[in-house]
């Protein structure tokens, strides 16, 4: 069950998103802003739930997934620290088209999507941080459509996680918590097929592969896999 709101004694500016806000708007900011507590495998919202929240993520790691008609899923985004999620609903009052869940132990900052709405309108650097986020989110989804069509399953496997290595809370080690599925999805292949990929990869000395864990053992090596048509 999701706990009760809480009330944190740090700062907004620790979220990257609010970051560069100047003090005046930072507190109009705060005024809206309230924060959830969320477990592993939690639910935050499923699809037809209502579009009336924005999300920012404090701490954690949270993926999005889709359902399709035949029962088929696909996870199209995993987020970090600083990400923001639900900004669907800035230009949609319907309903939620996929569903999130908390990946660890997860705080979210949540705003209502009106209030969130009214201060970007009124608000020029709100709606400056938020046209550059999204920018960057168009940027990256017109990189990974242009592996898909360009490259080979190898290396998209190895672009995909050369991008969870380098944004994802690893361990010092370089471990990442992710399943063969997971990762098929983010890349837009098949389970068999990526984890034939990362069984190549293991066996180069690339990567180590255990227990839903992939440790990036040399990230050069991937990183040049990563680029190869």
């Amino acid at each position: 069950m999701m706990r009760a709101h809480l009330k944190l004694a740090v700062s907004l500016r620790e979220v990257p998103f609010f970051r560069s806000l100047n003090d005046e708007v930072l507190d109009r900011v705060g005024e809206y802003v309230y924060h959830r507590e969320y477990e592993p495998r939690q639910i935050i919202y499923f699809p037809d739930d209502q579009c009336d929240h924005v999300y920012w993520l404090r701490s954690g790691r949270v993926k999005v997934t889709r359902v399709s008609n035949d029962g088929r899923d696909l996870t199209f985004r995993h987020l970090f620290e600083g990400d923001i999620l639900g900004e669907e609903c800035l230009v949609s009052d319907g309903r939620r088209e996929a569903y999130a869940e908390a990946m660890t132990p997860t705080i979210l900052c949540l705003m209502r999507v009106d209030d969130f709405r009214r201060i970007a309108r009124e608000e020029g650097e709100v709606s400056h941080v938020l046209a550059g986020l999204l920018c960057q989110r168009v940027m990256e989804v017109e990189d990974v459509l242009a592996e898909t069509v360009f490259k080979t399953v190898r290396s998209r496997v190895a672009s995909g996680l050369l991008r969870l290595y380098q944004r994802a809370p690893v361990t010092k080690e370089g471990t990442l918590r992710i399943t063969h599925q997971e990762i098929a999805s983010l890349v837009g292949s098949t389970r068999e097929t990526t984890t034939t990929v990362l069984h190549t990869l293991r066996a180069e000395g690339i990567l180590r592969i255990a227990n839903r864990r992939v440790t990036v053992l040399d990230p050069v090596a991937l990183e040049h896999a990563a680029r190869s048509s």
